[in-house]
């Protein structure tokens, strides 16, 4: 036998229902014996106890949050049955609805919401669920029965987080389930006195349930069916680069679960570890993954720690003074103290002179454990032996777990080495005798940076993971998010390299959310963003980033985040960009982006700034670095060009080659914006600076396919006009050089120190002569190359070729970066 049990995320939807029932039907058809426990639908007990505070608070809106959560089961019901099956299950949950009503209008009426009340309101959310679902089940064949747990769980009256009966519980749960073959549907959370007063095993509660349940019936397995892939190495909110284990102890589950790691609720393994049950987390939402196994022993891992956990958060109290040195029992009244107030101590610490305790608590319970402590010792603060309590607030606990970590030497070393490395300052520090946990307390602001930077060295053979932070979403944006989506799978099979779309911005509107951007979510992504572009606020949040390397992608056409790139580089964020405007940029700005690139750790990417995909730049870079001299180089820089002028013919017209172009799509919407050549020009002053040439655009000169008349037409159709009135002109140029058996090219030269752009006549014998459709085309004349000049050729524009070309830069970052 096996218990599944369900939490509100799986049950979230109709429709996640519907799938949650499939895989219960799934596993019966194998010949499994099931007993499933439910939490309730997602956000409905939150929901639950915001109704009861507003009932206390005499907020007529109770009523109306009420009706709301009336509607939202009533949906379900209708959705997940049809309109007869309906009516019959609404029978059945409508005297609960009636009986909560009259509940909170009580406590409406006499102000006042008891823990043991809060307990009976919150119970509803699972009699809810676990009454619709199993209902539902039955109608689809299943033999289901409803098991409200609060029958056979029995507790003290700890109300919020009641202590179960076990000597009692079992019996109870042995003895129902020896009269019951159908399937049990079961509410999680829930149980009761032996008065039979409910009571709730705290929030989480439902997969201590399923723990109950298991124990009692010496099942072979219980699974916990989760919105993850299992227990992963950190916390998915804080790093994206993390890893689900196949396996983990209970010891190591234990401790990641007490350090806030929410896939598993703390008291859950207390009933089965004495059994040796195995506990399976699973993926609701990815059926065929197999999860984490939490077992008595772990499988084979390659690295001594498991994961890293944290409590965000909590205020730290010390207690010091000399007066403590060898008085005995001072720890002792000190913990008693805080444990009559029910006052939970999440860490400790102890100064081995003993003149120090350190204990990590919930900051909802500062001010009192201050005042509770300092009664305590109200004679010893008094006589000056002891100090007040001193308080620091906004703090978090990080743990690392591995039951492994005993048996390498070096851990604690390499742990707090990082955190240095990174500025990190530690507040307190434990680690036990077993050597299963090393865990500190940091400040809040540096959790995330902390878990980053543990997760990348602790884990390195696991993956690297770089953060895209994407700003353009047009043609070469789209592609490139399109590219990566379907080439990132064989790129980490390759390299063991993970890149997460994190972030997209447009000149509209912008992103940042747990949810990775892809070619199917990203238009909706920022369409439903009420965020408005803003890239001094997309900077800043890519700046403070801690989910892996970050990088910025500059995937627009203009100037407007090449402002930034200094500030980037400076702070470890790379740049990957087929944007121009940075490197064509006045030289002071060049310089500047340079120099910054160079004084840190972070890489520079800008390969596709010249022919896109076509290996140009980097070619140039190796050249260059090898110490050879470049002489000359000459080029045809534009696709858009490349195609007019290879189309060109005493056949044809300028003006309807050009107009062809466009309505192909292979110019600017302002076909002028081509026909300038300063979008050649550009290229050719990055290759020259290449060379580490000291040049600007103005020193550069370019010939104009636009006439003056051209430029001042109102509108691309009365340029398109005036063009044809040019016609003539093209004509003869065409004639006279196929006279003399040549025809006509743009291109761009550097030689001798002059650079220049502009149409020229080349003969047979030329390498650019036989160029074809839009390709791009190079050659570097050089010390070595000087008799027969390096040629690079092939398509070099377009969107597709354009994200390809930053896909390459981006693999070189991270190789360079190994």
């Amino acid at each position: 036998m096996k218990i599944f049990k369900f939490g509100g995320s799986s049950v979230g939807t109709p429709e996640r229902i519907n799938q949650v029932i499939d895989i219960v039907q799934n596993e019966l058809n194998e010949g499994e014996k099931l007993a499933v426990v439910f939490s309730a639908f997602q956000h409905v007990t939150d929901k639950l106890h915001e109704i009861g505070k507003l009932a206390l608070q005499r907020n007529d809106r109770y009523n109306t949050e009420l009706i709301e959560l009336v509607n939202k089961h009533k949906h379900f019901i209708e959705v997940l049955n049809g309109d007869y099956e309906a009516k019959v299950i609404w029978g059945l949950i409508d005297p609960l609805f009636s009986s909560l009503g009259e509940l909170c209008h009580g406590i409406y009426l006499i102000r006042e919401l008891t823990p043991r009340t809060l307990d009976l309101i919150l119970s509803f959310g699972e009699k809810l669920s676990c009454t619709i679902i199993s209902e539902t089940m039955r109608r689809r064949g299943i033999k289901a029965e409803y098991l409200q747990a609060d029958k056979v769980v029995k507790t003290d009256d700890y109300f919020g987080s009641a202590n179960v009966n076990f000597e009692l519980t079992n019996r109870n749960i042995l003895q129902y389930f020896a009269t019951r073959s159908a399937t049990q549907i079961i509410t999680g959370f829930i149980a009761s006195t032996k008065e039979n007063v409910t009571t709730t095993l705290g929030r989480g509660g439902s997969d201590y349930t399923a723990s109950i349940f298991g124990a009692a019936l010496d099942v072979e397995e219980i699974q916990i069916w989760k919105d993850v892939n299992g227990i992963l190495t950190s916390d998915p909110r804080i790093v994206t680069d993390t890893k689900s284990l196949s396996s983990v102890t209970y010891e190591e589950a234990m401790e990641l679960s007490h350090f806030g790691a929410k896939v598993i609720y703390p008291p859950t393994l207390i009933p089965v570890v004495k059994k040796k049950i195995k506990v399976r987390i699973r993926n609701t939402f990815n059926p065929a993954f197999p999860g984490t196994t939490v077992f008595e022993k772990s499988d084979d891992y390659p690295f001594a720690i498991k994961g890293i956990s944290s409590i965000n958060n909590i205020s730290l109290l010390q207690l010091t003074g000399s007066g403590m040195m060898g008085v005995t029992g001072t720890a002792a009244r000190l913990f008693k103290c805080l444990a009559d107030a029910k006052i939970n101590i999440i860490l400790i610490t102890q100064a081995s002179s003993e003149h120090s305790i350190c204990f990590a608590i919930q900051p909802e319970n500062g001010d009192k454990a201050r005042k509770i402590v300092e009664e305590e010792f109200r004679w010893e603060i008094r006589e000056g032996k002891v100090n007040p309590v001193n308080i620091e607030e906004n703090l978090s606990v990080v743990a690392v777990v591995g039951e492994n970590m005993k048996h390498t030497p070096g851990i604690s070393g390499k742990v707090f080495s990082v955190l240095g490395e990174n500025s990190i300052n530690i507040h307190s520090i434990a680690q036990g005798s077993s050597e299963l946990n090393i865990s500190f307390v940091i400040s809040g602001k540096d959790l995330k940076k902390a878990i980053s930077a543990l997760n990348k060295n602790l884990f390195r053979g696991v993956k690297q993971s770089y953060s895209i932070f994407l700003a353009g979403a047009g043609l070469v944006g789209s592609a490139f998010i399109t590219q990566l989506q379907e080439n990132k799978d064989k790129i980490f099979a390759l390299t063991g390299v993970k890149y997460e779309i994190v972030a997209i911005a447009n000149s509209r509107k912008m992103y940042f959310g747990e949810e990775s951007v892809t070619p199917e979510n990203y238009k909706d992504l920022l369409e439903s963003s009420e965020l408005k572009s803003n890239p001094d606020e997309f900077v800043n949040k890519l700046l403070n980033t801690h989910n892996g390397t970050p990088v910025f992608i500059d995937a627009t056409a203009t100037p407007v985040y090449s402002k930034f790139y200094s500030k980037l580089l400076e702070n470890g964020v790379n740049i990957v960009t087929p944007n121009k405007n940075a490197n064509s940029d006045a030289f002071n700005n060049y310089e500047a982006i340079h120099s910054a690139r160079n004084s840190g750790k972070s890489k520079f990417g800008y390969g596709a700034n010249v022919g896109a995909s076509l290996p140009i730049i980097n070619t140039l870079k190796n050249i260059v670095e090898s110490g050879d001299t470049v002489t000359k180089i000459e080029g045809v820089f534009s696709g858009t060009l490349s195609y007019i002028f290879n189309s060109l013919s005493k056949d044809t017209n300028f003006s309807d080659v050009v107009t062809g172009a466009r309505d192909k799509g292979m110019t600017e919407p302002d076909p002028r914006d081509d026909l300038s050549g300063l979008d050649v020009a550009r290229k050719l002053l990055i290759l020259v600076r290449e060379c580490g040439i000291k040049l600007d655009l103005s020193d550069i000169k370019v010939e104009s396919l636009v006439s003056a008349e051209a430029k001042k037409a109102e509108s691309v159709e009365k340029f398109l006009d005036v063009l044809k009135t040019e016609d003539k002109s093209f004509a003869n140029k065409i004639h006279k050089a196929t006279e003399k058996g040549k025809k006509l090219a743009y291109i761009a030269v550097y030689e001798n120190g002059k650079a220049t752009a502009g149409i020229r006549e080349i003969e047979e014998s030329h390498p650019f002569y036989n160029l074809q459709h839009s390709d791009n085309i190079v050659s570097f004349t050089t010390g070595i190359y000087d008799e027969r000049p390096l040629i690079i050729r092939g398509p070099g524009a377009g969107a597709k070729q354009t994200a390809f070309g930053i896909i390459s830069d981006l693999t070189r970052i991270a190789k360079n970066n190994e």
